[in-house]
């Protein structure tokens, strides 16, 4: 189930509910790297989503560690 959940998730429960605590866990926690994950959001995987990659997590909240796949997640893509 993992490799095909998809949720679809407002941008407002996104904001709201869900990104809070990774962003306390990276800025708090001092991250060095993150993990996306094997599913996708909206239609798009974790691994090549760029709202969640670049838009949120590098552009707004400076990230400039790393991000690695979660174990085969980037094959998942390309099948």
């Amino acid at each position: 189930p993992r490799h095909t959940v998809d949720p679809s998730i407002s941008m407002y429960d996104l904001h709201s509910t869900y990104l809070p605590a990774f962003k306390r866990a990276v800025e708090e926690g001092e991250a060095k790297g993150v993990m996306c994950s094997y599913n996708a959001i909206n239609g798009v995987p974790s691994c090549a989503n760029n709202l969640l990659l670049q838009d949120i997590l590098r552009d707004t909240w400076g990230f400039d560690g790393y991000v690695t796949s979660d174990s085969g997640a980037v094959a998942d893509i390309l099948e």
